[in-house]
């Protein structure tokens, strides 16, 4: 059985033009896996673009799986700190408006980078990162039960895990589609279309 590649970094950048040197790492990583594709993407390919040596960026990236590893960390972290935010900011809000923001806001970000969007949600497994993934949608689970249990009152549902389980991945999976396989559609119809969906099913009529 081949051995998977080691897709962590090496070391974090400690002095701010080494984070520099790690940005346009990326940069360049983001640039060409996004126009060629995974399987043109090298780390020689790498470097160049982001006018590196190829010491420099081994210096913290021991193959291209690393790389492609630490963007899918990057923007997936983004992603669910932004949820996080969102409830912790909406606590107090209704339903439909919270469920309206947060569209609102994944539908955005994602609208930022479609294409690299795109290409790493497709990479997730390829680098590892399953896990990880699933894990962060567990967390962001946990905390729209904690909403729901506050708002049990104007809820359909018994089962507020189940419900936020359901919402949780609607959402993530709805905003993903509209904004790689849709992107002629107006955000505005589809963020209330997406919202309607969820609270149609969370809420009592």
């Amino acid at each position: 059985m081949a051995r998977r590649a080691d897709t962590t970094p090496r070391k974090r950048p400690s002095q701010r033009r080494a984070q520099d040197t790690v940005d346009a790492i990326l940069d360049a990583t983001a640039h060409i896996l996004v126009r060629d594709g995974y399987d043109a993407l090298s780390t020689n390919r790498v470097a160049e673009r982001a006018g590196v040596s190829i010491g420099s960026l081994y210096q913290y990236f021991p193959n291209k799986e690393s790389l492609v590893g630490e963007l899918v960390d990057r923007h997936s972290a983004f992603l669910f700190q932004m949820v996080v935010d969102t409830f912790a900011a909406m606590s107090d809000h209704a339903p439909r408006t919270v469920a309206g923001a947060l569209v609102s806001a994944m539908i955005a970000s994602k609208r930022e980078r479609p294409k690299l969007a795109k290409v790493l949600r497709e990479q997730i497994p390829r680098t590892g990162r399953l896990a990880r993934y699933e894990q962060e949608l567990d967390r962001v689970i946990d905390i729209a039960k904690a909403y729901l249990d506050a708002h049990c009152a104007l809820l359909r549902v018994e089962d507020t895990r189940l419900a936020a389980f359901v919402a949780v991945h609607m959402v993530d999976a709805l905003t993903h589609a509209v904004t790689t396989q849709r992107r002629e559609t107006d955000d505005e119809e589809m963020v209330r279309t997406i919202t309607d969906v969820v609270t149609r099913y969370l809420l009592k009529d």
